[in-house]
């Protein structure tokens, strides 16, 4: 019973430092010898433990420390098999490629019925074929207990012998678990990292990386002294004085897609700093976190969209305010924000306090119909963003970026919150603001655009469609003149972390107003830069001016006298 305890004990410490060794999973060793065991003949003994007989031992070791070596395995000699636990010490292993080495233990038959246990004594040499690979020679002593019990008169006999053994053993791989690789734009950024309150400023970038004022958001870094609060203590009208990232031809752009490149041009700011100018891309279009509700099963789609203006703002009480000066008294009162919105929401916010306040004026406005944002957008010489394009802006160049900045979460480091919305049990103002926030009081995206997640979600030109397969690859938008739900995107001060993702979508009758949705507006090229092509006059054009006048072109002043010669009698051509 005494030997069974003292391999049950042998056994149990030797597991023990295989799943809790201290040292690195590339000390671990698979070995595997084989021999013959030379025993003496002992008419007393059994036959299965006198005479010679093959051996096969194979199992695991590990690294106790640089010289010693614990083991456990199975040891095969003819039919008799037994488990065997020992040690390892080789005195110069550090510092020779051939170490050799002492080493002991015990093992228990566990098929046999009157052979009980075995203890080896060894001493063997090691060489190391391959960082990985070592070959071993080795002669043991052994001593085996043979005690039969049921003997008229119990026998308990020593059978010793001799075992030289060959084997080779090997060192399983190291796996390094390294850290994922930085973008361009986070190796490019310095050590020293601004606070919120000092993200119009940027550090000077390394040589040939991006040049961008904005940091992402998790990026940023507390001064000295720690994070402190984020204080907004600039206007909306100095955050346009700062630009966009700007991505040159020929230098690395900001994001690792393993397909079509998704930007391929310059993100520029419009003349009056109230849009970014971005440049044609592809993308992946669809929900990049996870779903466990399956509540968004629009799907995944690669789409392509052509260069397009979009406001870097929510369209602010004050901004739609002056789009109703415009009007007058009875179109006015049609496009007013939906007072009754303000009923249905938890909030105490009174409309016409927060409408009309000058306390508001660059708070987002809410409680707009579909086609209500839709003509704001229109007198203002834009239009509402496709949902194609709203993803591609509010992803900022960021392949499977789950939110508009870098990470998992809608807070930085600090704990700080970069979007305002719903943080659910750290209650509804743990972000700063329990109903909705002024423009622009959070980090911008690396585009320069604010909001794109929370604060108000905000209507597509898209009329709802369950899935992306019906869209195009090119400009794609979704339209039926017979649905009534619109696509609306970015969540709001009332969701939750999941619904505020660059990905989720969700759908509102046109004709319904809310307090949760918002909106900003679009443009095409065209629409802001307008056209400069000058072709002349065409076809349908006036004839000269009387007398035969010809209007200068190209520089080139008229004939002297400023008549035309005369081309037999025809008019002269038109467009000179």
């Amino acid at each position: 019973m005494g030997t069974k305890k003292y391999l049950s004990l042998l056994c149990a410490f030797t597991l023990c430092l295989l799943l809790l060794n201290p040292s690195q999973a590339a000390s671990q060793r698979l070995f595997l010898d084989g021999g013959a065991s030379i025993a003496e003949s002992n008419a007393s003994a059994t036959t299965d433990l006198s005479g010679n007989k093959a051996v096969v031992a194979g199992g695991v070791m590990v690294n106790a420390s640089e010289i010693t070596r614990f083991s456990i395995g199975a040891r095969s000699r003819g039919e008799l098999i037994a488990v065997e636990g020992g040690v390892e010490i080789h005195p110069w292993k550090h510092s020779s490629e051939v170490s050799p080495y002492l080493s002991t233990g015990f093992g228990r038959y566990v098929n046999g019925d009157a052979e009980k246990g075995t203890i080896p004594l060894g001493l063997g040499v090691e060489y190391d074929v391959s960082p990985n690979v070592a070959i071993n020679a080795q002669v043991e002593g052994r001593w085996a207990l043979d005690a039969d019990e049921d003997r008229p008169v119990p026998t308990q006999n020593v059978v010793a012998g001799i075992t030289p053994t060959i084997g080779v053993s090997y060192k399983l791989e190291q796996i390094d678990q390294e850290p994922p690789a930085e973008t361009p734009v986070e190796q490019g950024q310095t050590a020293t990292r601004q606070g919120f309150e000092q993200q119009g400023r940027y550090p000077g970038q390394n040589p040939g990386s991006v040049n961008t004022p904005f940091q992402d958001p998790t990026e940023l870094a507390a001064q000295e002294g720690g994070p402190g609060e984020f204080k907004r203590s600039y206007s909306r009208d100095s955050l346009k004085q700062s630009e966009p990232l700007i991505i040159r031809k020929g230098e690395s752009a900001p994001y690792d897609d393993p397909g079509v490149p998704p930007i391929s041009g310059e993100v520029t700011l419009s003349d009056n700093g109230d849009m970014v100018r971005l440049p044609d891309g592809t993308f992946i279009m669809g929900l990049t976190d996870e779903d466990p509700f399956d509540i968004q099963n629009a799907g995944r789609k690669r789409v392509t969209v052509s260069s397009f203006y979009i406001d870097r703002f929510e369209v602010t009480n004050a901004e739609y305010r002056e789009y109703l000066k415009s009007l007058g008294q009875g179109e006015r009162d049609a496009v007013l924000p939906d007072s009754t919105a303000f009923q249905n929401t938890a909030s105490r916010a009174d409309w016409e306090t927060y409408f009309y306040g000058s306390t508001y004026d660059d708070y987002p406005v809410v409680a707009v119909t579909w086609s209500q944002a839709r003509d704001y957008c229109k007198w203002d010489d834009k239009r509402l963003p496709t949902e194609a394009e709203w993803e591609y802006a509010a992803r900022a160049g960021r392949v499977g970026g789950i939110y508009p900045w870098a990470g998992f979460s809608p807070q930085d480091a600090y704990g700080r919150f970069l979007a305002n919305y719903n943080p659910g049990r750290q209650g509804q103002a743990a972000d700063g603001y329990a109903f909705t926030a002024p423009v622009g009081s959070y980090p911008p995206s690396q585009w320069g655009l604010h909001d794109m997640a929370g604060n108000v979600a905000e209507w597509v030109r898209d009329a709802y469609a369950p899935t992306y397969s019906n869209l195009s690859d090119l400009d794609p938008v979704y339209t039926d003149s017979e649905e009534d739900r619109h696509v609306i995107r970015g969540g709001s001060w009332s969701s939750n972390a999941f619904r505020i993702g660059v990905g989720f979508r969700d759908f509102q009758s046109a004709s319904d107003a809310s307090s949760r949705i918002g909106f900003r507006c679009a443009a095409d090229i065209s629409q802001i830069e307008g056209t400069t092509r000058d072709l002349g006059p065409g076809p349908g054009a006036q004839q000269p001016p009387q007398g035969g006048q010809q209007p200068p072109q190209g520089g080139q002043q008229p004939p002297q006298g400023g008549q035309q010669p005369p081309q037999g009698g025809q008019q002269p051509p038109q467009g000179g």
